[in-house]
């Protein structure tokens, strides 16, 4: 992503309502996981500023990766240490070493040459029974200067994030739309952005919110949360899939 992006991620991952709500949703898709907090060995592919290594370090032992050394010093910044640079495309891991691995927002990135070759390498470096748990962007029509600024190659739709699993070996155990509440003033947003700026200029609409509005847009999309354990959404901003290797 463009090198200010890391600066407002680092600034505000902690408490945006969209950060703040997407963890929210993770952490309910993984209770009741037979995970030991004691053993497993967690892997952030793709750790950008770290505050999710922060978030589910009690889940085990984690570890975050990521190309760009900028993002890594941020993850410092947080107090992490166990960190790698490395490139999502070749883990340097032997076979067999996560019970769980996090790609989140990462196979759209503009630098992946096979989304469905970084899942089957994902798939080398989990143990027998490991989890993937991936989210990314959805739907292209919602593509503007934001994604450009992220380098978001493109945004998928559920079915082919499900063929994408299959073909790398995992067999999906949840797949959902989620951002699903605030999906049509989203929508709106974003269609009128580009009318009004177009989408040449790379600029995210990640910026700080009141903090009232912040919070009210964080209630509604962490109450997708408690209901995505049970039930799929149609469509929605953002995509949620789990596999596990079998």
């Amino acid at each position: 992503m463009e090198k200010d992006e890391y600066r407002k991620h680092f600034e505000l991952e902690e408490s945006h309502w969209w950060f703040a709500g997407r963890r929210a949703i993770i952490e309910h898709t993984l209770r009741g996981l037979p995970l030991s907090p004691s053993e497993a060995k967690i892997l952030d592919a793709g750790c950008g500023t770290g505050m999710n290594l922060v978030t589910y370090e009690k889940l085990g032992k984690t570890f975050g990766l990521d190309f760009e050394a900028e993002a890594l010093r941020y993850c410092q910044r947080r107090g992490l240490k166990r960190l790698v640079r490395g490139d999502v495309q070749k883990f340097p891991f032997p076979d067999r070493t996560f019970d769980l691995v996090f790609l989140l927002d990462v196979i759209s990135h503009e630098s992946i040459g096979s989304d469905v070759g970084v899942l089957q390498d994902v798939h080398r470096i989990l143990k027998r029974g490991g989890l993937v748990v991936l989210s990314d962007s959805a739907l292209n029509f919602l593509w503007s200067r934001h994604d450009r600024a992220f380098h978001i190659r493109k945004r998928y739709v559920a079915r082919e994030i499900v063929q994408k699993m299959d073909l790398a070996g995992f067999r999906v155990e949840k797949s959902t739309y989620f951002n699903f509440f605030l999906f049509f003033p989203i929508a709106v947003f974003r269609f009128a952005d580009k009318l009004w700026r177009g989408e040449d200029h790379p600029v995210s609409h990640l910026n700080k919110v009141n903090e009232g509005l912040n919070c009210l847009l964080s209630r509604i999309f962490q109450a997708e949360a408690p209901l995505l354990r049970n039930i799929r959404f149609p469509f929605g901003c953002s995509l949620l899939c789990v596999g596990k290797k079998i």
